[in-house]
């Protein structure tokens, strides 16, 4: 039997076919010159314009948000290099204040060395102690160097050379030096404005005292102490004399009321000194 002259599928084809040619009709029209085409074609273009906006403003958010990672990552790299470069920079200018620190003590040494005529060998400090109660220090020459035990230690004190200790034991290519102010160190010693005589010994602590100073004799806060470079009774000098010890700062009179001793602030800091002289000549073997 024949279907219905009106049954569904016929009218979805009829549909079809008239969606098909408006769509058509339309766009010949947008694409026509003619008056009703161009009304058409703006309101069209009206329509489309909010559209077309949200569309670029969405696209060059996107574009700027990668521009601004892009410059953030460029940013990040020159920070890094500019630190490297800062890092290096601040250790060029360390190491040239080092040199020109080493330069002006040895330029001072080498002074010293000239003024004092004897035969002495520049050496650096490449070991401490840390203790407080044993001052001593290694310097990087030895026996090869003709460094011997007993050698005298000389240092800058502000262009004056000054008594820094002694040489106490010996290696190939380094020796052990002990200051005067270690509690185990003697030095006879001199006042220059009285020419009061005494025995310098180290203290705990880094300071001198000078004692067995006659009480007869004047010795004030401020005077210049210095190696005497002779025997004082028992005790046999080991140390060339005029060789700055450090200046007075108070003097008491001892309790057998026959001798007074003198408080002495060292020429020489031994925790400080980074270069100093050995007298090569009248070691003590």
């Amino acid at each position: 039997m024949y279907g219905p002259p009106h049954s569904p599928h016929r009218r979805t084809r009829a549909g079809l076919w008239f969606a098909g040619f408006a769509i058509a009709s339309l766009l010949m029209l947008l694409a026509s010159g003619t008056a009703p085409a161009r009304t058409l074609q703006e309101a069209t273009t009206r329509a489309l314009d909010p559209a077309r906006s949200t569309l670029s403003g969405i696209g060059a958010g996107v574009a700027g948000v990668f521009g601004t990672i892009g410059e953030i990552d460029r940013l990040r790299a020159q920070n890094a290099e500019l630190r490297a470069e800062l890092g290096q920079a601040e250790q060029r200018i360390a190491e040239l204040a080092e040199a020109a620190h080493e330069n002006a003590e040895l330029r001072a040494l080498l002074g010293i060395r000239d003024a004092l005529d004897m035969r002495t060998l520049p050496v650096r400090v490449i070991s401490r102690d840390p203790s407080n109660f044993a001052w001593e220090a290694g310097i990087d020459a030895g026996r090869a160097d003709g460094v011997r035990t007993g050698m005298p230690v000389v240092a800058n004190a502000d262009g004056a050379g000054a008594l820094a200790g002694t040489v106490v034991a010996v290696t190939a290519d380094t020796a052990r030096i002990r200051f005067i102010v270690d509690t185990r160190s003697v030095v006879i010693a001199l006042d220059q404005s009285s020419r009061a005589l005494g025995e310098v010994r180290g203290q705990p602590g880094g300071q001198l005292v000078m004692s067995n100073i006659p009480i007869t004799e004047t010795v004030e806060p401020g005077d210049t102490v210095v190696s005497a470079g002779l025997t004082f009774g028992d005790e046999a000098s080991r140390y060339p004399g005029g060789l700055l010890i450090g200046r007075v700062q108070a003097v008491e009179p001892d309790p057998n009321a026959l001798t007074q001793t003198a408080f002495i602030r060292p020429a020489v800091d031994p925790a400080r000194v980074a270069r100093l002289l050995v007298v090569l000549e009248d070691a003590q073997e």
